[in-house]
């Protein structure tokens, strides 16, 4: 009975699901198919993913004016072994740390392309944010202020020029007699009046202070002050040698007072120098012209006596200080010109000019020092100036005239605060 119930159901076409999965195999191959096209063009992109950002971090490590070339080399050849027609990738930057790269391609499908779908297009973007070094050509540090202080004042009626730097301060700007010009004018608190200004920023470190840990005073209770003639090739005497590790360190007890025109130590030197003034103040004498080769004049002291720059401040008097750092990557004064220890929290303020003339490559610290500038301050040779300074006013005609160029400061190693690591951002 069975078997008979059986081939009846054979037999009968009434109904028959033999049309209906004829029909339905049709779309059923195709979704297959699709899926399976599909999956190896989201295998492509991912590969191009990998290797946009891959390449996108070479050029942005590389850092030369052929960033995009080096980076464009390095997705070429990972490209070319990808199973996907590519179309040429392209890099920019915003010039302020942003880097951006994107590129297409197409995928030839297999099942798709029954249906008129040759291909399926597919994409890549890449974002980076590379370390960008604070490049303030003057930084105020203010310690220890409310965020409303001004810690730099542009006053009076000031000449200034800044080439390829910022100005910044670690509580607030007011440029109300310049704006100076700056690529931005960066302020904790808020900048007034500035160029580009940029306010609430963060409050930077100091990076500075820890190279007092290499400065070893040989001076004791000495402090008779020495003058020193830059137009005499001769060692002063009462200046302590004293060797150290790749330098040779000059040694002042108490003030030293600069006179004649001509070049401390060395006009051409082949090695590094250090002159460290203990308890005792920089002094220039009336109509002195002094300059410095691969040297780094370092104050340091107590905090009971003075450790200020003192110039000659207008009724007719003059005096011109040029200042180049040490060049030795091992020597750890590289790149700062002059260096006041920061235990040195009193009687170290200045005024430079009128009659003053500062010209300065690399840094020149002086944490507690505020500083008036109304006189000439510049750039030396290398074109890369930082001054590091409690806080700075300009006052009358002053003439301020500061660089940083990559060459720069890539020649002289300065060292500058890095706010943040190189690192995809998409």
């Amino acid at each position: 009975m069975l078997h008979n119930i059986l081939r009846s159901f054979t037999r009968n076409t009434h109904g028959s699901v033999l049309p209906m999965f004829a029909l339905l195999a049709v779309p059923l191959l195709a979704g297959v198919g699709a899926a399976i096209d599909y999956s190896r063009a989201a295998a492509v992109r991912a590969k191009l993913q990998a290797s946009l950002d891959t390449a996108l971090l070479a050029g942005v490590k590389d850092g030369s004016a052929n960033w995009s070339t080096i980076a464009a080399n390095v997705f070429n050849a990972d490209a070319a072994a990808m199973s996907a027609t590519v179309a040429t990738p392209s890099f920019s930057t915003d010039g302020n740390g942003g880097y951006t790269a994107s590129v297409d391609a197409s995928v030839s499908t297999s099942f798709m392309a029954i249906f008129a779908m040759n291909s399926v297009a597919v994409a890549a973007s890449s974002a980076a944010l590379t370390s960008r070094p604070e490049n303030s050509c003057i930084l105020t540090l203010d310690g220890a202020k409310p965020l409303a202080d001004t810690g730099m004042n542009f006053g009076g009626a000031p000449s200034i020029s800044l080439s390829g730097c910022n100005v910044r301060s670690n509580t607030s700007l007011n440029c109300n007699g310049h704006n100076g010009g700056a690529n931005e004018s960066i302020a904790a608190g808020t900048a007034t009046g500035c160029a580009n200004p940029r306010s609430n920023a963060r409050v930077i470190p100091d990076i500075y202070a820890p190279l007092a840990q290499y400065i070893n005073p040989v001076c004791g209770g000495l402090s008779g002050g020495v003058t020193w003639n830059a137009a005499v090739s001769n060692i002063p005497s009462g200046v302590k040698t004293v060797s150290a590790d790749g330098y040779t360190e000059y040694h002042v007890c108490g003030d030293l007072t600069l006179t004649g025109t001509g070049t401390l130590i060395n006009s051409a030197p082949t090695a590094d120098s250090l002159i460290v003034i203990e308890n005792g103040s920089l002094i220039l004498a009336n109509n002195a012209v002094v300059s410095t080769v691969r040297t780094a004049i370092v104050m340091t002291g107590t905090g009971t006596s003075a450790g200020q720059i003192d110039f000659p401040n207008g009724n007719g008097q003059s005096a011109t200080l040029a200042l180049s750092p040490p060049l030795n990557p091992a020597n750890p004064w590289q790149g700062v010109a002059l260096y006041q220890n920061p235990s040195q929290t009193t009687l170290v303020s200045t005024r430079w000019g009128p009659g003053a003339t500062l010209n300065a490559d690399g840094v020149v610290y002086m944490p507690y020092a505020d500083i008036t500038a109304a006189g000439v301050a510049a750039s030396n040779n290398y074109k890369c100036s930082k001054i590091v300074t409690h806080t700075f006013a300009t006052n009358g005609n002053v003439n301020l005239d500061f660089a940083q160029t990559g060459g720069g400061c890539s020649t002289i190693g300065m060292k500058q605060y890095t706010e943040v690591p190189l690192h995809l951002t998409n």
